[in-house]
C-alpha cells in the first residue's frame, strides 16, 4: 500500500500543497548569550509509550548538541492542561510545550508565546500554509508548528461485532439510528459482557454534531459562538437515549474510566468489553496492540444525511516557544530537530499523527504497522469526504469547553438537568467567555 501522504497533511483543508518560507529571524531571537552550556524545559502530554520515545528524541538531539540541556517533564492531558495554566499564571511557562486547540488561542492571545518565524534557526520551508491553521496570529505571526495530522474518531471492534452477530454498519452510508440501532444490539445480544458503545465524556462528538448541523463550538460566520442552544440539547438528548436503553457503558463507568487516564490497554474498546468507541486516532496502532487484533475505522454515523459532512481532521498537536524564553535560539534547534530530522520521525512515527513535514511522511512510510496505515488511510479518506475546515476554538474558550462543557454533558448523561437546561447554560457561559 503506498499512502499518498501529500493528502495527508492538508488536515482537512482543501487546495494544493503551498510552501510558507520562513521568516529572517530577529536580533532579539537569535541570541543565546556567551556560548555556554544552556538548559532548557520541554513539557508535553502523552502515554508512557510516547514519553519513551520521546525522551529517546532528546537524548539523541543532546547528544548532537552538547551546548544544549534539555529538561523534561510529562503528564496526562488533563494534568497537563492545569500544569500548563498554573505556570502561565505564575510567569513560568516550559521554555518549549506541546499545544492543541482549543486551549491555543488563550496563550496566543494573552502573549505568552513567541512568533516561530522569527528563529534563525528553525527552518519552517516544508511547511504548507493550512499546517499553521490554529497557530496563526492576527498579523500572520507562526506560534506554534505542527507534529503531525490527526482528529478524532469513531473505530469498530469488528471482532464483538462477530461475536454477537451483529452486522457491522456500513460507515458510507449510516445515519444516526444505524448506530443506535446497532449499539443497542450489540448490548442486547452480549448478555451484559457488553455495550454497543463506549460514552464520550469529551465535546468531540457534540462538536461533529454540531458541525452536522452547520453550526460549531467556534467561531461561525459573524457569530461569537456558531450555534443553537436547542442543536446542543438535540445531542444532548440523543446521547441520554442510548444511556437509558442500555446501549452505552454507564456514566460512572466512562467518568472512571477518563479520570485514570483513559489508557488504550483500559479501554473497553481494546478488552472486547465495547464494540465501537471514539480514540485520538493517532493512538490507532496502540489500541490495536493492547486488543491483539485488527480494529477498523470508520466514518463518523449520520454525515450523508447531515446539512454538511461533520468529520474532521486537523494539526493533532504543536509545538511552541514560551516569549519568555531566555534561549530561543536552543529552542529553534531543538523544534527543528523535532520536525525536520529523519531519525526523530522515525522514532515517534504517527504517534502524534501524520507528519505535517511531507519529508518526513514520506521517510516513515516504510516502516508503518498495519495499524498505522489504517489511521493513515482514515485521514487520507476523511479529508476526501470532508470538506468543512477545521474550525478553532474562540481565544477565551478553552476553559469553558474543558470545564462547562464537562459540567452540563454530565449532569444530563447523570439525570440532574435537562438537556434543554444543561445546552442553554453551557452556551451562556461560552458567550461570556468569548466576550469578556
Amino acid at each position: 500500500m503506498t499512502f499518498k501522504f501529500k493528502k495527508a497533511i492538508a488536515a482537512g483543508l482543501a487546495g494544493a500543497m503551498l510552501f510558507a518560507v520562513s521568516a529572517c529571524g530577529s536580533d532579539t531571537a537569535s541570541k543565546d548569550g556567551d556560548g555556554g552550556q544552556v538548559t532548557i524545559r520541554f513539557n508535553w502530554w502523552g502515554s508512557d509509550t510516547r514519553a519513551k520515545m520521546q525522551q529517546e528524541v532528546i537524548d539523541n538531539f543532546m547528544e548532537a548538541n552538547p551546548d544544549i540541556k534539555v529538561e523534561t517533564e510529562t503528564s496526562n492531558y488533563d494534568d497537563y492542561i492545569t500544569k500548563l495554566s498554573t505556570a502561565a499564571a505564575a510567569d513560568d511557562l516550559p521554555d518549549v510545550m506541546t499545544m492543541i486547540d482549543p486551549f491555543m488561542n488563550d496563550y496566543m492571545d494573552t502573549g505568552s508565546l513567541l512568533d516561530l518565524s522569527t528563529l534563525d534557526d528553525l527552518d519552517l520551508s516544508k511547511f504548507s500554509d493550512d499546517t499553521f491553521a490554529g497557530a496563526t496570529g492576527a498579523d500572520g505571526e507562526k506560534y506554534g508548528v505542527s507534529l503531525g495530522v490527526s482528529g478524532h474518531g469513531l473505530v469498530i471492534n469488528p471482532t464483538v461485532f462477530e461475536k454477537y452477530g451483529v452486522e457491522v454498519p456500513d460507515d458510507e452510508t449510516w445515519s444516526w439510528d444505524d448506530f443506535s440501532n446497532a449499539a443497542k444490539e450489540i448490548s442486547e445480544k452480549s448478555g451484559g459482557e457488553a455495550v454497543g458503545f463506549s460514552i464520550d465524556m469529551t465535546e468531540q462528538m457534540a462538536s461533529l454534531w454540531l458541525r452536522q448541523n452547520d453550526e460549531a463550538f467556534g467561531v461561525k460566520g459573524d457569530e461569537q459562538v456558531g450555534f443553537d442552544a436547542d442543536t446542543l440539547a438535540d445531542w444532548f438528548t440523543f446521547e441520554k437515549s442510548l444511556i437509558d436503553e442500555g446501549a452505552t457503558n454507564t456514566p460512572d463507568q466512562a467518568q472512571e474510566l477518563q479520570s485514570a487516564g483513559g489508557t488504550p490497554e483500559q479501554s473497553p474498546l481494546a478488552l472486547d468489553k465495547s464494540a465501537m468507541s471514539v480514540i485520538s486516532m493517532n493512538q490507532l496502532a496502540n489500541f490495536e496492540s493492547a486488543a491483539g487484533h485488527e480494529l477498523k475505522p470508520v466514518l463518523w454515523p449520520g454525515e450523508t444525511q447531515a446539512k454538511d459532512r461533520g468529520g474532521w481532521t486537523k494539526q493533532g498537536t504543536f509545538v511552541s516557544v514560551s516569549a519568555n524564553t531566555e534561549h530561543p535560539e536552543a529552542c529553534a534547534k531543538l523544534i527543528d530537530y523535532l520536525v525536520n530530522n529523519e531519525d526523530a520521525a522515525k522514532i515517534m512515527g504517527l504517534d502524534r499523527g501524520v507528519p505535517a513535514n511531507p519529508d518526513m511522511a514520506k521517510a516513515i512510510e516504510p516502516q508503518l504497522s498495519d495499524g498505522d496505515k489504517r489511521f493513515a488511510e482514515w485521514v487520507e479518506k476523511s479529508q476526501e469526504v470532508n470538506t468543512q475546515a477545521f474550525i478553532p476554538m474562540n481565544a477565551g474558550a478553552s476553559t469553558v469547553i474543558t470545564d462547562s462543557y464537562a459540567r452540563a454533558h454530565e449532569s444530563v448523561m447523570f439525570g440532574k438537568a435537562s438537556a434543554e437546561d444543561a445546552a442553554k447554560t453551557f452556551k451562556s457561559e461560552l458567550d461570556a467567555a468569548v466576550t469578556e
